[in-house]
């Protein structure tokens, strides 16, 4: 039943048709047998049982996610390094446009190299052969060091043009070039623009704002608006990180923001004001906002402090505010669901808890109405939580069980 839960909310990895192993692979003939059985066991109720993954699969659903892609080579996998697809499996496809939820709870690091053998078994050889080639181990070149080369009549010859084709997959990477900030090169690929920091790991997307002069430098970009650029003055040394808030502050026309700390980007700082985090110069003038990609490990920075800054939020809501359905046996995890008594999506879950109950996971339901204060359903919301037992009453107005609901004029 858990697997059924999983296959309610999943989505994203990529899938195929039987090819022989080839000698030159990374893989064993053993893992690629032990990988098809974790494959059909995990994977095949998204992806399909050959890895051909779903019709449509470049179109976006009602909820604006792309549904799980093919894994056997003829969709983007082969874009993508085997770091990129062991954290993919590992924290889930949510940072690439799915829903697919993690796996490392659940397979081992050598079971995820076995799942990616048995999908890479799929792949023709001219497919793995392009994989390989462009995944190649190496260290990470600066941007620094390479930003000036020439280019060569037939194209690019940037180290790092190739190394974020790699790592972005596609082909449409224009070269790193210089912004006002040291240490910080704007990229194209596609329609969009991103900066990289100079090491060339971190790439930050978003826009880039001038916060002395107002301007928005890659809306400029995009319509080829030549903007004044004034640089300012060298920063002298590391600022006080409340230095550079109280200056946010007063350049944002907000109260709102967070204490600047640094990143692992260097010269680059971060901020939350509001909903939005900002990626900071150590002089506080230039600021993108948006989010920070690791290109090394694949990993999207801003969305993991999303998820703490979330997760420090539910864990200050008392208890006693919550309808909770406890673990039966050792409590594995918990799981915070913001409920709508007229969702059905909602509903479809709330079958499901009993068993997530017998699998050692806690559900805590908050109320959330989707038509904010009017309707019947609100009304129905405000019985259920001021009711002693909000989890009976809970159960009761989703008409699972019988029984009354109190008046709902508590406070």
């Amino acid at each position: 039943m858990i697997r059924k839960f999983y296959g309610f909310c999943v989505l994203i990895l990529v899938a195929g048709q039987p090819v022989a192993v080839a000698s030159e692979r990374w893989y064993s003939s053993k893992q690629v047998a032990s990988g098809e059985l974790l494959f059909k066991q995990n994977c095949a109720s998204c992806h399909g049982q050959n890895a051909e993954g779903t019709a449509d699969w470049k179109k976006t659903d009602a909820n604006g996610n792309y549904p799980p892609p093919p894994l056997n080579g003829s969709a983007h996998t082969w874009h993508h390094s085997r770091e990129l697809l062991k954290s993919t499996i590992q924290d889930g496809g949510i940072k690439l446009g799915g829903v697919m939820p993690g796996f490392s709870d659940q397979l081992s690091d050598q079971e995820i190299d076995s799942v990616i053998a048995y999908f890479q078994s799929k792949w023709p050889d001219d497919i793995y052969l392009k994989w390989s080639e462009r995944n190649q181990p190496g260290d990470v070149p600066s941007v620094d060091s390479i930003v000036d080369q020439k280019k060569e009549e037939s194209g690019s010859n940037h180290d790092m043009t190739r190394l974020l084709i790699q790592r972005l997959g596609g082909n449409a990477v224009a070269d790193p070039l210089k912004t006002p900030v040291d240490g910080l090169y704007q990229t194209q690929f596609g329609k969009k623009y991103a900066y990289l920091s100079g090491d060339g790991r971190y790439l930050f997307m978003g826009d880039l704002l001038d916060l002395e002069l107002e301007q928005n430098l890659t809306k400029n970009a995009r319509e080829n608006i030549e903007a004044p650029v004034i640089k300012s003055p060298e920063a002298s040394g590391i600022p006080d990180k409340s230095d550079l808030t109280d200056l946010l502050k007063k350049r944002l026309g907000s109260t709102n923001v967070s204490v600047a700390v640094a990143t692992p980007a260097e010269g680059m700082y971060v901020a939350k004001f509001g909903p939005n985090y900002g990626y900071l110069s150590r002089d506080g003038r230039y600021v993108i906002v948006g989010s920070m990609l690791d290109l090394e490990s694949g990993l999207n920075l801003t969305s993991i402090s999303r998820k703490r800054t979330a997760k420090a939020l539910l864990n200050q809501i008392p208890v006693e505010d919550k309808a909770i359905f406890p673990a039966i046996g050792p409590e594995k995890a918990v799981i915070n669901v913001f409920t709508d008594i007229s969702s059905v999506s909602s509903r479809k879950l709330f079958v499901e808890v009993p068993d997530l109950q017998k699998a050692g996971i806690s559900v805590h339901y908050l109320p959330l109405s989707d038509d904010g204060k009017k309707g019947s359903a609100y009304a129905t919301l405000k019985q259920v939580w001021c009711a002693k037992d909000k989890a009976k009453a809970l159960t009761i107005s989703k008409g699972l069980t019988a029984g009354s609901l109190p008046a709902g004029n508590c406070d």
